[in-house]
């Protein structure tokens, strides 16, 4: 390398550095909770490619956690993976650094629980900087009232149309174009299916938060198998996308039981990790969707099309979110004549 260049460049190292430890000490200045678990913060940029890991929230025993993440980690070799999350830190970037310290230079965590944290220089300096950032589960109301319309959301969809971004439960939730941050209890299915505008069922956004290009139009339902009250999530996530498919939009839902993962590259094309994901796109609008009233939507049996991924440990599943085609599996159809009492899910 000529003098001359060999001096700008090293002169731009330094700068990167310095600004990285500025961020990092006005991070404790601010009393912003932040750890650094393991490795040191990457002075230059890395080869990454955009890329998305969803995960359908906690399954301590699912066996394909580490492949999926793995897989996330291999789209930016060797760069700096940042947690966020709102409500105090957690574990995951101590996880990562002890299963996967050969795939990263870095690994931190932050607590964003302010609008002012939000739009503090640091944590912006923070997600520039990160090659990978992984959005916690936790409270997706919190992430809404703290993060919404702030210079971190900003740095984050840019990030995400650049570089590797993935979120769990709560995380995966606010990934999608459509997102369910209730501020009180969550309506369950059965409560939406009977009166499609339940007041638990208020605080459903769209387009404010997080636009990531492949979740375009798409609400992201986790914890699908839970059984919560008797029932699971299969029909909450057929009543959401019937409330936001009212205005006639070709919507569509990405639901994930929990210990699965949807892995998708910089071109859009799936893979499942783990127990099974179900993709669902509406045909039709409902026929009838009033307050207090059932939910009728039949579309002659063909209301919403589902297609069922099972997960394996290599990933399993052609899929192509841009055009929303399952070459692996077949679809079925789901429908309702009368609310939850009339809803058929075939899998």
């Amino acid at each position: 390398m000529p003098k001359l260049l060999n001096m700008i460049y090293h002169t731009h190292i330094k700068r990167i550095i310095i600004s990285l430890m500025f961020s990092l000490f006005s991070l404790q200045a601010y009393s912003l909770e932040y750890t650094l678990a393991c490795g040191s913060l990457q002075e230059t940029g890395v080869s990454v490619k955009p890329a998305l890991l969803l995960s359908g929230g906690a399954d301590t025993k699912s066996p394909d956690e580490k492949a999926a993440t793995q897989w996330l980690l291999k789209q930016a070799d060797k760069g700096d993976y940042l947690v966020i999350r709102a409500g105090g830190l957690g574990k995951q970037a101590k996880w990562i650094c002890n299963n996967f310290s050969p795939l990263i230079s870095s690994a931190s965590e932050v607590s964003i629980d302010s609008q002012a944290d939000a739009n503090h220089p640091a944590i912006v300096r923070l997600i520039e900087s990160a090659e990978v950032i992984w959005i916690a589960g936790g409270d997706q109301t919190l992430y809404s009232n703290y993060w919404k319309g702030t210079a971190l959301a900003k740095a984050l969809n840019k990030h995400l149309v650049k570089k590797a971004v993935g979120g769990t439960s709560a995380g995966m939730a606010i990934l999608g174009d459509y997102y369910y941050a209730p501020r009180n209890k969550a309506v369950v299915g059965s409560e939406l299916l009977n009166n499609p505008y339940h007041v638990k069922s208020q605080d459903l956004f769209h387009g404010d938060l997080l636009k990531h290009p492949f979740l375009s139009n798409v609400i992201n339902e986790t914890h699908v198998d839970r059984k919560i009250k008797g029932e699971t999530r299969h029909s909450r996530a057929f009543g959401l996308l019937a409330r936001i498919s009212a205005s006639g939009a070709a919507n569509k839902a990405i639901a994930l039981y929990e210990g699965s993962f949807l892995a998708v590259d910089e071109l859009g094309r799936g893979k499942v990790f783990g127990h099974r994901a179900l993709f669902l796109r509406a045909l039709s609008v409902p026929e009838n969707m009033q307050e207090k009233d059932s939910l009728k939507w039949n579309n002659q049996g063909e209301a919403v099309q589902v297609f069922n991924i099972a997960g394996s440990s290599q990933g399993n599943g052609d899929i192509d979110l841009i055009n929303w085609t399952f070459n692996s599996t077949q679809p079925t159809h789901w429908f309702t004549n009368d609310g939850y009492t009339g809803l058929k899910t075939p899998l």
